[in-house]
């Protein structure tokens, strides 16, 4: 069976990034199945900009987990997490 995921974004005026991820027809998205699919989707596009660019695949990764670890670390970023089930 083929699955999708819906990826929608939105850059606001303070510079943050907000998601929504969903599906069509509303179908339960199970979390771990999302997380595979973003990972693969990561590992993809570490790959492809390591081939495109100046860069090596290993400093986009170090920027990623540098990015994840702000992401984490930040209060703010998650204050207006919402999950709808």
């Amino acid at each position: 069976m083929k699955n999708k995921l819906i990826i929608s974004y939105e850059v606001k005026d303070d510079g943050r990034l907000y998601l929504d991820l969903g599906s069509p027809s509303g179908q339960h998205l199970d979390y771990s199945e999302i997380l595979s699919v973003l990972v693969s989707s990561l590992s993809m596009s570490i790959r492809i900009a390591g081939e495109s660019s100046h860069k090596t695949e290993g400093q986009i990764f170090r920027e990623v987990l540098s990015h994840l670890e702000k992401e984490f670390i930040n209060p703010d970023s998650f204050k207006d997490l919402e999950v709808l089930r």
